[in-house]
């Protein structure tokens, strides 16, 4: 079975970011779109519930719950995380080591784009905690960020992922990931590990990605004065 499968998806429930869709409104969305697998990742919150699969599963979609946590400043995904209680937003790094032992699956999302969360040279240093890294949608003809990743993973003989990382609707179906496996999680990641996968991807619209990164960067500066 070929699964179209996003793992990298911000919705309104996301604590940082004031995005004007629901974790229903995405399922809708996602359902349009024809994807069979989705992960809700938003910072440090586990967006997730029986409810929620099961208005996904009446979609044709599976949910698998997932996190961007905050492990010392830097950015990572977590999947396999329903039930666990973490402090997502202050984790370290043998507290990612704990949680990997524990049976999740672990992505470097955007790691070596330019942005104080990226892990950048931590990912080597640290790469034996890591499943796959993330080839992100957010890129151009001319601009991509993604190049040291896919040496990386070549280098360390590891998975990439197509991942959106999308904070607006219109972000998704840029960038995806088919997976030849079952649909049940264990055989998606297990399939994924195995590189049954095709990345699908196309460079970013500049006008979408730009407004994007300006609601970003507002909301970011925002929080910062009200913190």
């Amino acid at each position: 079975m070929r699964l179209k499968c996003d793992l990298h998806i911000h919705t309104k429930e996301d604590p940082r970011h004031q995005l004007n869709y629901t974790a229903e409104d995405l399922i809708d969305e996602a359902s349009r779109c024809g994807y069979d697998v989705i992960s809700i990742t938003n910072h440090n919150v586990v967006t997730y519930s029986e409810d929620l699969a099961l208005y996904a599963a009446e979609r044709g979609i599976l949910l698998i719950p997932g996190v961007e946590a905050t492990v010392m400043g830097k950015h990572v995904l977590i999947y396999g995380v329903d039930g666990m209680d973490e402090d997502w937003g202050n984790l370290t790094f043998f507290d990612l080591k704990r949680i990997k032992s524990r049976g999740t699956f672990i992505v470097a999302p955007h790691p070596f784009y330019p942005h104080y969360n990226c892990l950048g040279n931590l990912l080597n240093r640290s790469s034996n905690l890591f499943d796959a890294v993330e080839y992100s949608h957010l890129y151009t003809r001319k601009v991509n960020f993604n190049l040291k990743a896919q040496h990386f993973a070549r280098k360390h003989e590891m998975p990439i992922l197509g991942l959106s990382d999308a904070h607006s609707l219109k972000q998704l179906d840029y960038t995806y990931t088919l997976v030849n496996s079952e649909k049940d999680t264990d055989s998606i990641f297990r399939a994924i590990k195995e590189g049954k996968t095709t990345i699908v991807t196309r460079p970013a619209r500049l006008t979408t990605s730009s407004l994007v990164g300006i609601q970003l960067l507002a909301t970011f500066f925002l929080l910062q004065i009200l913190n």
